[in-house]
């Protein structure tokens, strides 16, 4: 079947809800590059599933479509709270409507998503685990909050990946709580190796939702930073090649967002305008002899911190080669 999980990050005082999944598709055919996170069209929450393609895929693409032709539910005013109300009786609706050519319907007692993102109304992530209940002939939602850890699993092994998600976190030095960094994308990446899991399989799918309601997708180096560049389960290549950041597997970190740690000195003949912003992200302590990059910098500030040392670089790169040219 599969196996997904969704969990808020808390790294330096910020949050994201993260979604992240194996891309193993399998009902008498199996493939591992099968899409199974979805965004829906309203950029503050996210949806995937684990369960049969032939029940799960009909009621996602009827979700996404339903979304993107009311102006209502399309317009992120609304909460994810009434999204989630229809989202249920839509489900509902479709399900008990399949037409089983006179045969009674099968039960499909795995047939499960994961539904979260952002309520401007509560001012928090929400998450829920949504099942088809028999009992009642209807789809329920149950929320995930920080009473149940604010992580959830859903799909095949779910006892050993809460399992391996404690170990994790007792190895980082933590006790068992809602602290979460990318300990549950590392259990993932851990069942999706380890061949005695063969339902559990394919390049890993991530997206997150920053507060207050916006999504990102990013890619994969798989199976590992040596790899090739992998993004919704597919190999990226010319033709589909996604505007997007990529992961390093291992390390869980984005590659080629990494700023230097500590600079020795900050020279305004070399950054210019930018002297007195750079001064600032690496601070000079008493005592300290060379400058630390502050760990509380928003992701706007490591971006300019980033673009700031591209260009630098590549001024230099140039400098180079016209030095090289006037002595040839």
């Amino acid at each position: 079947m599969t196996l997904c999980v969704s969990w808020i990050r808390k790294v330096n005082n910020l949050e994201e809800l993260i979604f992240a999944t194996d891309s193993c598709l399998s009902g008498g055919e199996r493939w591992n590059s099968g899409v199974k996170l979805f965004e829906l069209p309203r950029k503050d929450c996210l949806i995937s599933f684990a369960g049969e393609t032939s029940r799960t895929y009909p009621l996602i693409l009827n979700l996404i479509s339903s979304i993107k032709f009311d102006e209502h539910l399309a317009n992120s005013h609304t909460d994810i709270n009434e999204v989630l109300d229809y989202l249920s009786n839509l489900f509902t609706t479709l399900y008990n409507s399949i037409d089983y050519g006179g045969a009674q319907g099968d039960e499909v007692e795995d047939f499960k998503f994961l539904f979260g993102g952002y309520s401007w109304k509560e001012s928090k992530f929400k998450l829920w685990e949504i099942g088809y209940l028999s009992e009642t002939n209807a789809f329920v939602h149950n929320e995930i909050d920080e009473n149940k850890m604010f992580f959830g699993f859903i799909g095949d092994e779910i006892e050993k990946a809460e399992e391996l998600l404690e170990e994790e976190q007792k190895n980082n030095g933590k006790r068992f709580s809602n602290n979460f960094d990318m300990e549950p994308f590392k259990v993932l990446l851990t069942m999706i190796r380890e061949k005695e899991y063969s339902t559990i399989d394919g390049a890993i799918q991530i997206a997150k939702i920053h507060p207050p309601g916006t999504t990102e997708f990013l890619g994969v180096y798989w199976p590992s930073i040596k790899g090739n560049k992998t993004f919704l389960g597919k190999d990226v290549s010319i033709d589909n090649n996604p505007n997007v950041n990529f992961i390093d597997p291992d390390t869980a970190t984005i590659v080629g967002e990494e700023l230097p740690e500590k600079l020795i000195e900050i020279d305004s003949d070399i950054y210019g305008i930018n002297t007195k912003f750079v001064e600032d992200c690496y601070p000079l302590e008493d005592g300290i002899e060379n400058r630390n990059l502050r760990q509380d910098l928003t992701k706007r500030q490591k971006s300019r911190l980033k673009t700031i040392f591209s260009d630098l670089a590549y001024a230099r790169f140039v400098e180079s080669e016209q030095l090289e040219k006037e002595t040839d």
